[in-house]
Formats: C-alpha cells, sequence, structure tokens
C-alpha cells in the first residue's frame, strides 16, 4: 500500500485503492445516507478510513458498498472493479 492508498478489507479480500476512490464512494454513500443506514455506516466508517489508512467493512456494508458502485459502472476505474468483487463474494 502507498500513502496514497485506502486498505479496504471486504469479506477477507484486502483492496487497495486510491484515496480519490475511498473519497468519492464515501461521497455518494453520503448522498445515499436516506436510503438506508448501511449507506450512512459505509460513509462514515470510509470517512475514517481516510484518516486512518485501513478498514474491514461488514455484511451490510459491503452490500451497500456495491450497491454504491453498480449505480455509477465504471465510475471507479479498476479500484471500483476489485471491489465490487470483492463485495459480490457473500
Amino acid at each position: 500500500m502507498t500513502q496514497g492508498e485506502i486498505e479496504l478489507d471486504v469479506h477477507g479480500h484486502v483492496v487497495a485503492v486510491p484515496r480519490e476512490v475511498a473519497s468519492s464512494l464515501a461521497a455518494a454513500a453520503a448522498a445515499r445516507a436516506g436510503i438506508s443506514s448501511r449507506h450512512r455506516d459505509l460513509s462514515l466508517l470510509l470517512g475514517r478510513a481516510l484518516e486512518s489508512g485501513r478498514t474491514t467493512l461488514s455484511r451490510g456494508e459491503a452490500r451497500a458498498l456495491r450497491a454504491v458502485i453498480e449505480e455509477e459502472p465504471n465510475g471507479y476505474g479498476s479500484a471500483g472493479d476489485d471491489l465490487l468483487r470483492a463485495a459480490s463474494q457473500l
């Protein structure tokens, strides 16, 4: 992991994503916080990950992550593809 990356542990798969992608995902989840508490929790967790450099997602947060990524296909580049694969392994 480089200094410009955040490690997200999704179902035991650690995916290193650029800070910009993590920040974009956090903002997208926050915009959908009214949809479910999982989106809110994901937003907060990603925000903390931006500070600490690493986080582990619960099953519910992984589902919310998958939903956020699927709403903007190809919007998060190869890191989004890696996260989508990891989040889809429920």
